[in-house]
């Protein structure tokens, strides 16, 4: 693959220029009518992730995997857990096959959710308990801890159901945290909308908040009442259309 083609050379030249660690990320599509994801494609997607793992890893940098199984679609939570387990089992089993060390890699997968267009409602905790079985079904206990993506969630439906997870997870050897981008930069971008200007003041207070709430609902200690500053209504489940 030509992600590939010659990356130990220039994960050597970042190392030497200061970095430490490398992301690279493989989105899946469900889309159960048309037979997606093929077996080829996650085969494929999760050797090449593996591939990267490794190399990373013999040029002295910490590797992020992200399989992402995107939220576009209209499929049911139970297929997204299908489809999530068979993605998460075929990357671990292809970086136990390429001897990637697993306490020196970093997970950043989505968060195993129905799709956007899914006509069936879920609450946030059944949600969390899907989470919660592809964990137990798919994660190595050398791995440290599981950061999920946003993936086009809201600040607030993100908050919610990281927390629903943390609570859901507490038993389990894996730390969970986020590594959100959108999530957080939406509501920065929407103050900059409201007061037409870029207030920087303003948008590093909001900015330590977000940041604040979502250590809270990484512990699950996340309440009600925290995050209403957000001002979305949300409660974190699914609402089928």
């Amino acid at each position: 693959m030509q992600g590939l083609d010659s990356l130990a050379v220039r994960a050597r030249q970042y190392y030497a220029a200061g970095a430490r660690f490398a992301k690279w990320r493989s989105p899946i599509e469900i889309d159960t009518a048309k037979g997606r994801p093929t077996e080829l494609a996650i085969n494929a997607n999760m050797s090449d992730l593996a591939r990267y793992a490794l190399i990373c890893q013999s040029e002295g940098l910490m590797p992020i995997v992200e399989p992402d199984v995107v939220l576009a679609g209209t499929h049911s939570l139970a297929v997204a857990v299908e489809v999530n387990v068979r993605v998460q089992a075929e990357l671990f089993h292809a970086m136990r096959k390429h001897g990637v060390y697993m306490a020196g890699t970093t997970l950043k997968p989505n968060m195993v959710l129905p799709g956007l267009e899914c006509p069936v409602s879920y609450s946030v905790e059944e949600i969390a308990r899907a989470n919660a079985f592809v964990m137990e079904q798919c994660l190595p206990a050398a791995l440290t801890s599981v950061n999920y993506l946003s993936g086009g969630q809201s600040l607030t439906q993100a908050l919610v159901r990281l927390n629903a997870i943390a609570q859901h997870t507490r038993h389990l050897p894996w730390n969970t945290s986020f590594s959100w981008s959108k999530a957080l930069q939406l509501p920065l971008l929407e103050l900059c909308g409201e007061k037409k200007a870029l207030c920087l003041q303003e948008m590093g207070c909001l900015y330590i908040e977000e940041l604040k709430l979502a250590s809270l609902a990484s512990l699950g200690t996340l309440i009600d009442d925290e995050y209403t500053t957000i001002n979305e209504d949300d409660n974190g489940d699914h609402k089928g259309v």
